[in-house]
């Protein structure tokens, strides 16, 4: 009896947890193909695309799917595709401008091979208890600069669209430099950072780098933290140098706090994080310590991934397995409606049904069960602002000039005659 009732248990947690990826799926699912890091379809899991200069390890994958049109290496995707099922996929390429709109490149200008890649690299897991299909290609190289999205479709439908990624690719024609400080409003220096930067242009023809230049900042490969269409203060025609230094905190980004973290990479015993492991017939359940709100404490440094994940295993047997891994954020219910969140990379910092929290009186706080794959996990807690667009993660966390980030630069140009915005320059800045 002992033995039905676990597998019992078993069924219906897994059921549940399907049951709330696919209805919050769903209820976001758009009517065609959106231009973002999206997952169309509940049985898709672990969607990975990074370049293969790293290496198909977890180092290698926490790297960003960004590309130096001049350098080596491709990028590789993979995914999961949960049940017995082995569907056909294949993947094509989008040529994007500036904007994330495509562009009105043909597929010839920037690729070389006709677009459909059939991905027949595919294997079944052993020795998991969740089911599922691996599946991985990597990419071709493309002609040209810019930015791209990877849409991943089922059967020979390409509107059955199950992911899409968006990767990049540049042409390292100008060089960026620059550095990462407190911000100068003295209200936000304790709470917010500002980058300043300036591009070098040398011979590289730009008619107007005042107006031809478009430059876009990320915060930690986030997308819903970026900054776009930066003025330069001051150009030198006679070094060739754009400079942007900025009095109204365009160039201003919330510090945050360091990531939370949790390591389920073994069956057998509990990682950094996990209070509870339980081995149940049909799976391995995972519960982690409660967390308790970080805003309004004093900053704590500790290492993180800058909310990335890396997916990998310590156990001898077997390919990596999913855990329904049960999240709690200690706090009263609040008044406003406005749920907490679980946001990583490993949901595309995407507020979703999937990942939204909800109130247990009996944990005293907010819980979500997600189902993820075994690894090392970044993740952080928010609420949507008061219009419910803007994920507010210092509500909970606080935000810290002292928290490092990584930050990156994104020069884009579309020269005279082109018809397309090609990414002439990328950079890299560390606090």
């Amino acid at each position: 009896m002992k033995f039905f009732t676990s597998l019992l248990m078993a069924v219906g947690l897994i059921f549940l947890v399907n049951h709330l990826i696919a209805q919050a799926i769903e209820n976001r699912k758009p009517a065609g193909l959106i231009f973002e890091d999206f997952i169309y379809d509940e049985a898709l899991k672990s969607p990975l695309l990074y370049p293969t200069t790293g290496g198909a390890n977890a180092n290698g994958t926490l790297q960003p799917p960004i590309l130096n049109l001049a350098g080596g290496g491709t990028l590789r995707t993979e995914f999961d595709w949960l049940g017995r099922e082995q569907p056909s996929f294949k993947a094509k390429i989008i040529h994007c401008n500036a904007d994330w709109q495509k562009s009105a490149l043909n597929d010839v200008e920037f690729l070389p091979d006709f677009n459909e890649f059939p991905i027949y690299d595919v294997r079944i897991a052993q020795g998991t208890k969740v089911g599922y299909s691996h599946y991985s290609l990597e990419l071709p190289r493309v002609k040209l600069s810019g930015n791209y999205l990877l849409v991943v479709y089922k059967g020979r439908r390409e509107t059955d669209v199950v992911f899409s990624r968006r990767f990049m690719v540049y042409d390292p024609q100008i060089s960026a430099g620059g550095r990462v400080s407190f911000a100068q409003d003295v209200s936000r220096r304790n709470t917010h950072q500002q980058v300043d930067f300036s591009l070098k242009y040398g011979s590289y023809p730009v008619l107007n780098p005042r107006q031809d230049l478009y430059v876009v900042l990320r915060q930690n490969f986030r997308w819903d933290r970026q900054v776009a269409g930066l003025k330069p203060y001051m150009l030198s025609e006679f070094d060739r140098t754009v400079e942007y230094r900025f009095f109204n905190n365009e160039n201003m980004f919330p510090g945050g706090a360091e990531f939370r973290i949790f390591d389920i990479r073994s069956r057998l015993a509990k990682g950094v994080g996990v209070a509870r492991l339980e081995s149940q017939p049909g799976f391995n359940a995972v519960t982690l310590y409660p967390d308790d709100p970080q805003a309004g404490k004093t900053y704590m440094q500790t290492e993180d991934l800058d909310g990335q994940f890396a997916i990998s295993t310590r156990d001898d047997f077997g390919d990596p397995d999913y855990f329904p891994v049960t999240f709690t954020l200690k706090m009263p219910e609040r008044d406003d409606k406005r749920t907490p969140y679980v946001l990583g990379a490993f949901n595309f910092f995407e507020r979703t049904g999937a990942n939204q929290m909800h109130y247990d009186a009996a944990a005293e706080g907010y819980q979500a069960t997600i189902l993820v794959k075994q690894g090392v996990y970044n993740y952080t807690y928010t609420v949507p602002d008061a219009a419910g667009k803007i994920s507010n993660d210092a509500e909970i966390e606080g935000s810290y000039s002292l928290t490092r980030n990584t930050y990156e630069i994104f020069v884009y140009h579309r020269s005279p005659g082109s018809r397309a915005d090609q990414l002439v320059g990328y950079q890299v800045l560390h606090n």
